[in-house]
């Protein structure tokens, strides 16, 4: 052998480090995605659905009986809004609240109800409905939860 081709031999032996450190960089990347990918999936996502909480309707200058109506009609719009499947009825804290009174007047009971988005107390919504005492609650409350549906853009029940 020569010494010329005993200091070639060295230069191959160079070329493999270059492989090993691609190697290298190439499992140090993947293991990274994968890490990454491992912590998006832990990452809490809120629900995109609005959270919505019915309050007791208050008996306004009202007897008894508007009280016990409002009362009912509360529960009644609670149960109509639950079977909305964009929309979750809270019982804690919400993003948006419907409010009502209930007033005597002339007869009839005056039942006004307000949609409240909690972050920045702003009324989305307001409409005042008349009816006779004797009347059953759940057709008010099918029309109020349809226009809450609607104020908050809620497909309708399918």
């Amino acid at each position: 052998m020569t010494e010329t081709d005993s200091k070639t031999v060295p230069a191959a032996r160079h070329e493999r480090p270059g492989w090993v450190a691609i190697a290298f960089i190439g499992i140090c990347v993947l293991t990274a995605i994968a890490l990454y990918l491992a912590g998006v999936r832990k990452v809490h996502r809120p629900s995109l659905r609005p959270a919505i909480a019915v309050l007791p309707f208050t008996a306004v200058n009202a007897g008894a009986d508007a009280e016990r109506f409002g009362s009912s009609l509360a529960t009644q719009l609670t149960r109509a809004l639950r079977n909305a499947g964009e929309l979750r009825v809270a019982d804690g804290a919400a993003d948006v609240l419907v409010l009502g009174n209930v007033e005597s007047a002339a007869g009839h009971l005056l039942v006004t109800t307000r949609l409240i988005r909690t972050a920045n107390r702003y009324q989305l919504w307001s409409h005042t409905y008349q009816l006779d005492p004797r009347e059953d609650t759940a057709p008010l409350a099918q029309t109020i939860a349809t226009a809450v549906r609607a104020e908050l853009h809620i497909r309708p029940d399918r």
